[in-house]
């Protein structure tokens, strides 16, 4: 029989990693593990001809022991969780195709050789992918892992290129499958395929099995969460044997969809309701790429640089779609497309100011939704197409960022959000927009948060009305305020926001200082 006191533990003790929770809880940090931190320059020239400083196309040299070091500088912005780029076996060497016009490394982990294996370049002494899942969770945060499932590497090999005999050839579990001699009907050629990747056959069982058990691997690993590549390439019946097979293993294991559009709702709204319940334990959820500010692509780009709310108006307008939309994956920009603070020229994106950065992280951290940031974020990295997108942070960006607002600012934003349960898991409700301004409320168990944003450059008086009676705390600066009449008003100051909470608020987020001059 339990003690008083052994019950009390029990009750007081933090969840941990894998644990029962709600991934809407969590705010995610997106690394593209190349090029975050070289903490082992041993592993990153191992074939001769992938490593090459400068070139962005190449092997960089960052790796597990660089994140490990560095998982403070990421925790302390107040993140949760981490989404790692791939980190399976990428093809032994440089890649150079068949017409010699592109020549690349698979520094990103997108070209699958050997799923079952973690590429060389990221592994060290003391820091193989077991002890990086140690280390995520000995601080408090949770990994995901993203999975290609679509694909493998790409064959159009030029004959100069080492592995050009093996250039058919994909590995996991201990099997290999050879594209040029697929007497097991492995591989897609029915198309559509993307570029020379060797396509999956996914409507074969036993392709379709071999793939989810390599998966259920990674997950008994004790990874937290998957982000699915190249969703719609893949049926919705592989998806649904997927899913259900990992979410079987694993009770509360996140999963969350890639599907790329600007407006198709209804394709997004699809995915997340392959099958019933929440989406903790069923299907999938999705990156919201309508929602996204990518330079020269994502809608909401426009809005934080001069345009209307609107636009923000017209998109969340398709949420009844969704299963539930406050599951869905948001984020300013991310690794396909430029930055958000682009990088000049044609194509490029236009740059960025910081308080435009203000701006967009204000959204995004109070809408509905799980924020994730892509890395070099909290520098305003700049960013071209792929791949200028995928500059090196390193220790003098990591270093750097403890100067920057946009890095002291997340902080701010990160704590609000995790001080209000209504910030996290609220459904939302518009209340005003205009050119400038953006006011809504989100609701969550009784408890509700009244959002105003302004991104003009003056203070405006902002109104939301129709709100529970009682006492309310703003986040941001800490002041109290009363509402007997439904109706709440404030001054928010020049790209700012102002977060009233009427229930519990978990700390004092108010007392962190955050944005120009921290207003």
């Amino acid at each position: 029989m339990k003690t008083a006191a052994a019950l009390l533990l029990l009750l007081l003790a933090p969840a941990l990693p894998g644990s029962a929770s709600d991934f809407r809880d969590e705010t995610i940090y997106l690394v593209l593990t190349d090029r975050f931190a070289d903490g082992d320059p041993s592993n990153n020239d191992i074939y001769g001809d992938e490593y090459v400083p400068g070139n962005l196309r190449y092997y960089q040299g960052g790796d597990f022991r660089g994140l490990m070091d560095n998982l403070s500088h990421i925790k302390d912005m107040g993140f949760s969780a981490v989404w790692i780029t791939p980190p399976v076996m990428q093809p032994p060497g440089r890649y150079l195709n068949s017409s010699e016009t592109y020549d690349a490394a698979g520094y990103h982990g997108y070209w699958g050789w050997d799923f079952s294996r973690i590429d060389p370049h990221l592994e060290s002494k003391g820091a193989s992918y077991a002890d990086l899942i140690r280390e995520f969770h000995s601080r408090g945060l949770k990994l995901i892992q993203d999975v290609v499932a679509n694909h493998g590497h790409g064959g159009d090999t030029h004959p100069s290129v080492k592995w050009h005999a093996e250039r058919g050839k994909v590995r996991g579990l201990g099997l290999e499958f050879d594209y040029y001699a697929d007497g097991k009907d492995w591989f897609n050629r029915k198309g559509p395929v993307i570029a020379d990747l060797l396509d999956f056959n996914d409507e074969n069982p036993a392709t379709a099995k071999w793939l989810t058990d390599i998966y259920l691997k990674y997950q008994a690993m004790g990874v937290d969460a998957f982000r699915l590549d190249t969703v719609v390439w893949m049926g919705d019946a592989f998806w649904r044997y997927f899913t259900d097979a990992l979410h079987a293993a694993k009770k509360d294991f996140f999963i969350f969809g890639e599907a790329w559009t600007r407006d198709d709702f209804d394709m997004l709204a699809r995915y997340s309701r392959l099958s019933e319940g929440e989406p903790m334990n069923s299907a999938m959820s999705l990156l919201d790429m309508p929602l996204s500010a990518m330079g020269t692509w994502g809608p909401m780009e426009e809005v934080f640089k001069g345009g209307d709310y609107s636009k923000a108006d017209a998109i969340f307008a398709h949420d009844h779609k969704y299963k539930d939309p406050t599951w869905l994956v948001t984020f300013l920009d991310n690794h396909d497309k430029p930055r958000f603070n682009g990088a000049g020229g044609e194509g490029q994106g236009t740059p960025a100011s910081a308080e435009q950065y203000f701006d967009a992280l204000n959204f995004y951290f109070t809408a509905r939704g799980i924020p994730c940031v892509f890395y070099g974020t909290e520098v305003r990295m700049a960013g071209g197409n792929d791949p200028d997108n995928r500059r090196m942070l390193g220790a003098e960006g990591i270093k750097s960022a403890k100067t920057d607002p946009v890095y002291h600012h997340l902080k701010k934003l990160n704590a609000m959000r995790r001080s209000a349960a209504p910030l996290r898991r609220g459904t939302q409700t518009a209340v005003f927009s205009s050119s400038d301004s953006y006011v809504f409320r989100r609701d969550y168990g009784g408890e509700t948060a009244v959002v105003m944003l302004n991104k003009g450059s003056s203070h405006a008086l902002l109104k939301a009305g129709g709100l529970p009676a009682g006492k309310y705390r703003e986040l941001y600066a800490g002041n109290k305020a009363r509402v007997s009449a439904g109706l709440l008003e404030a001054e928010v100051p020049a790209h700012g926001l102002r977060v009233f909470v009427k229930g519990r608020v978990k700390g004092r987020p108010w007392r962190l200082p955050g944005g120009p001059e921290y207003r």
